[in-house]
């Protein structure tokens, strides 16, 4: 038998370990308790700090995507300048002085969750310095309700003979040469090819021309034709950048602000729609390596090699050597290729056919055809070497492609030239549907 005592000393000290554990607990307790208390304070004294240091003010921030700017003009009569532009403008706003705070009170400077900066001016209404508040929108903008340009669902029966059609084919043909030999002042490149019946006929669709604008089209095809096997995405934002717009280039993006935001579809519809050098200048610089897009072009190029240097006399019968030129029969190629992908993909290609459908029809192939016609079409121009290029696709009774590259010294009579070669084509069409 145990002796009791032994008992009662173990039970005594293990009642004193336990109390001693339990102490240790509360006393760690206490210490987390109060070292948390100091630092809290500690928190709101540096914070306090912080305030002092930098106050609040109405002066201009950067938040997120959104500039935000401050401005006290002189005098009562205050006006903001709105940034525009033909195509994407940027949102402004101005937020309106608030009312003035009671004596003694202050008003803090709040954000809103857009990322602009609304300031709240306790000054008095009657005062000459008026403070504004100008937010400038840098995000992209919504094109959600950009119409789509579609294709007509069907096409009518031809109405005259095969026989009948062979002599207006071939009329059209001498109608077109004989044009070309009466205008000995310019050099003209013609082709023409048709989608339903796979007529094809051209002049000196082989020769040099500085194309312009023209060559957007095969190079943003390109790019779909990427987005379409799964190796590019449309859907990227780029900022806008000054660099970005070289001297004497074609372009509507003059007043954008630095920074504003665009997706690649978009700044292929700006290239397409509007032949706008600057959005295609940051098309190209997204992409990274441009010299295989260049490699890509000259595998889809018959006749002329876009990057190689070409020899050629021009309208004056001066010889011209330099590279960076396309033919007639190439961009019309190009076109076809455009035209049967949209039919097979309508969906991935759609954007192309829409900025091609918003072109300005009165300049180039499609200024003498009604009105009923859908023209899809990229018209590209250059001063220094006084020519103009225009592919279109033209879907009237059947769907056919013209292009018209010229020279010649007067800008009117080259876009003369070609809308009236595109009116011989839609003619000869017309009448085999009379």
């Amino acid at each position: 038998m145990k002796n009791p005592k032994s008992n009662y000393i173990g039970e005594a000290r293990r009642i004193k370990r336990n109390r001693m554990f339990i102490r240790v607990i509360i006393s760690a307790a206490v210490v987390l308790i109060v070292s948390f208390a100091i630092f809290f304070k500690y928190i709101l004294s540096l914070k306090k700090d912080i305030d002092d240091e930098f106050p609040s003010s109405a002066s201009g921030e950067v938040t997120g995507s959104t500039v935000s700017e401050s401005t006290v003009p002189p005098s009562s009569d205050t006006s903001v300048p709105e940034d525009t532009t033909a195509t994407t403008p940027p949102v402004t706003e101005t937020t309106p002085e608030s009312t003035p705070a009671s004596s003694g009170e202050t008003r803090d400077t709040t954000s809103s969750e857009e990322g602009s900066t609304e300031t709240n001016d306790p000054q008095d209404p009657s005062d000459p310095e008026v403070t504004t508040t100008t937010t400038v929108n840098l995000l992209p903008d919504d094109w959600g309700d950009r119409p789509h340009v579609l294709f007509p669902e069907k096409y009518p029966l031809q109405t005259v003979t095969h026989k009948e059609r062979d002599q207006y084919y071939s009329a059209l043909k001498n109608g077109v040469k004989k044009y070309l030999e009466e205008h000995k002042d310019a050099r003209i490149g013609f082709y023409y090819i048709n989608l339903n019946t796979h007529e094809a006929f051209g002049y000196n669709e082989a020769q040099p021309f500085v194309v312009g604008s023209s060559i957007y089209l095969p190079l943003t095809m390109m790019m779909y034709d990427d987005v379409h096997a799964g190796t590019r995405s449309m859907n990227i934002a780029v900022p806008f950048k000054r660099s970005s717009i070289p001297e004497k280039v074609d372009t509507k993006m003059g007043e954008v602000p630095e920074g504003k935001q665009y997706f690649l579809w978009q700044l292929a519809y700006l290239a397409l729609s509007d032949g706008d050098s600057a959005a295609m200048n940051m098309l190209m610089e997204s992409l990274g390596n441009q010299e295989a897009l260049m490699t890509r072009l000259s595998q889809m190029s018959a006749c002329i090699d876009y990057s190689q240097i070409q020899n050629y006399f021009d309208y004056k019968g001066v010889q011209q050597t330099g590279d960076h030129r396309a033919c007639a029969y190439d961009l019309a190629n190009f076109a076809e290729m455009l035209y049967w992908k949209y039919m097979s993909y309508p969906d991935e290609y759609q954007n192309l056919i829409d900025a091609l459908g918003n072109s300005d029809r009165m300049s180039g192939i499609g200024r003498q055809i009604p009105s009923d016609a859908v023209v899809l079409h990229r018209h590209g121009s250059n001063i220094d070497f006084h020519c103009e290029s225009d592919v279109a696709i033209i879907l009237g009774s059947e769907p056919v492609v013209v292009c018209v590259t010229v020279e010649a010294e007067d800008p009117e009579t080259t876009q003369e030239i070609q809308a009236a070669l595109g009116a011989l084509v839609y003619n000869f069409i017309s009448l085999c549907h009379a």
